[in-house]
């Protein structure tokens, strides 16, 4: 009787596991269905008219798709681009990459004089004027230490080199609008970077009706600028610049200038040149007095050099930046330091994009080979494509990777807190219950939202992608905003009632 009894047993647990099992499957269905829905109903009642809309949603826990409209449509991802770059830099460089800017001494021989090397990595946080304002640095600071470290070292009228050649001289993507070419998103990209590549004008109101006076970060009295701003006590301020065709770093400030105010922002033309002079100034601050500053020959070579400075910059610093703050400078900096890194030659735009495109079929397969387009690494370029089906794909996978899941996920800003999130939700009446980590993405007429929603309990995770493109001018931008919100808000309400379930 025992044996039957225990059998029979058995056979009843095991009916009453697989009946649980089942309620769970057809629970995970029933809210996948709902939120399928939702989507639907969101999409058809929001006010976006005829914008070519993309949506993919992914279950990351058991890779389940939950919702999808659209998702093979071929997107322009403006800055959702940063996912991909910021992930194949991750994938390629590790966590644990530092970026090095060192200045290097290079003894006089018999051929060769006296030199001293400045040796750029890429790095775009070198005299970022946001991380030296949180340092207390000034943006001529590090010139003043380099000089200090020559002067030291007890070199005498050394020749200057500026070492750039860890990427190419093409400082411009050649697909990036030409009349935004001065704005700070369009910086030039340079093998040794400064101050983001930016230079700063303030402006100081000393008599009504006259110019103000200007400083610039970093101090450069060389640069010229036109001065036809004034100064007025009533009005907005309205300074403005811009530069002088075909006259680098020559510019013309225009406009009404009430009181100090943030600076006005141009792009330098030439960095590497701008920096060249930058540090020729301080060494002669120094009373080193360099024989002659010039750029490194191509195949040229250093022996016998050692460092006597080093600027480091750790990969959370630079992923940050660029996925928190979406700055196109360091995200075009993970390009084509991935590019030199896997090809030995300077990191350029078609070598990095190749060595991105190769990240990703290895992530997820050849077949994904056609659902995206690589032409930069910010997203500026209008020839970038990708499908929100492939770009949730590739957001599980990066999660699903213990080696740099956590590293990636926390450089993304947290919705309603950090970066480009911290005006959103909010300010349409979303209340959140789990973390909203994504990156947006805006030029004109593009519009997207993708990332993850993670489940406060721990036990879920929901990979994203939202892409809006083709915007009619009369489709406001807030709508396109409030859609994705109310997208994100429903997988998030979907979320924590799985979370109850799982």
């Amino acid at each position: 009787m025992t044996p039957i009894t225990t059998g029979r047993r058995r056979h009843h647990a095991l009916r009453s596991v697989l009946a649980v099992v089942g309620v769970l499957v057809l629970g995970g269905n029933v809210l996948g269905q709902a939120l399928q829905s939702r989507l639907e109903a969101a999409i058809s009642n929001s006010a976006i008219g005829e914008t070519k809309f993309a949506v993919h949603v992914i279950d990351c826990t058991t890779n389940n798709v939950l919702a999808s409209s659209n998702p093979d449509a071929s997107m322009i991802p403006a800055s959702n681009m940063k996912l991909l770059t910021s992930g194949a830099a991750l994938s390629t460089l590790r966590p644990d990459f530092v970026f090095r800017t060192e200045l290097l001494r290079q003894p006089a021989t018999a051929t060769t004089p006296e030199r001293i090397i400045l040796k750029g990595s890429g790095d775009p946080a070198l005299g970022d004027p946001k991380l030296l304002a949180a340092m207390g640095i000034k943006a001529d600071d590090i010139f003043d230490e380099w000089a200090k470290a020559a002067a030291k070292s007890g070199t005498v009228k050394p020749e200057v080199v500026i070492d750039d050649r860890v990427f190419d001289r093409q400082y411009v993507h050649p697909t990036w609008p030409a009349n935004q070419l001065n704005r700070w998103y369009c910086s030039e990209v340079t093998g040794i970077n400064y101050h983001t590549n930016l230079l700063a004008i303030f402006t100081d109101c000393r008599e009504i009706g006259r110019p103000p006076r200007l400083t610039t970060e970093p101090s450069a009295p060389w640069i010229q600028i036109t001065n036809k701003a004034r100064c007025v006590n009533e009005g907005r301020h309205s300074v403005w610049v811009a530069p002088q065709p075909n006259e680098p770093n020559t510019f013309i400030l225009s406009g009404d200038a009430r009181h100090a105010n943030e600076p006005v922002e141009v792009c330098l033309q030439n960095t590497p040149n701008v920096i060249s002079r930058l540090l020729e100034d301080a060494l002669n601050r120094a009373g080193v007095s360099p024989s002659k500053v010039r750029l490194a020959d191509a195949e040229e070579t250093f022996p016998g050099a050692t460092a006597i400075h080093v600027v480091q910059t750790p990969m959370s610093r630079v992923l940050d930046r660029c996925n928190k703050d979406s700055y196109n400078l360091y995200a075009e900096c993970l390009l084509k330091r991935m590019g030199n890194v896997v090809t030995g030659a300077p990191g350029s735009w078609p070598n990095g994009s190749t060595v991105v495109r190769m990240v990703l079929l290895d992530r997820l397969g050849p077949a994904a080979g056609q659902a995206f387009t690589v032409a930069d690494g910010s997203g500026m370029s209008r020839e970038n494509r990708v499908t929100t089906r492939m770009l949730a794909a590739w957001l599980v996978s990066l999660q699903s990777d213990e080696t740099i899941a956590d590293t990636f996920i926390a450089s993304l800003p947290k919705a309603g807190e950090e970066g480009t999130l911290r005006k959103r939700f909010h300010e349409h009446g979303i209340d959140l219950k789990n973390d909203v980590r994504a990156k947006t993405g805006y030029i004109s007429g593009v519009s997207s939202l993708s990332g993850y929603v993670l489940g406060a309990n721990g036990n879920r995770r929901v990979a994203f992608s939202i892409i809006a493109n083709d915007k009619p001018n009369r489709v406001s931008l807030d709508a396109i905003w409030k859609l994705q919100e109310s997208i994100v808000e429903t997988i998030d309400k979907w979320i924590t009632r799985a979370g109850d379930r799982g």
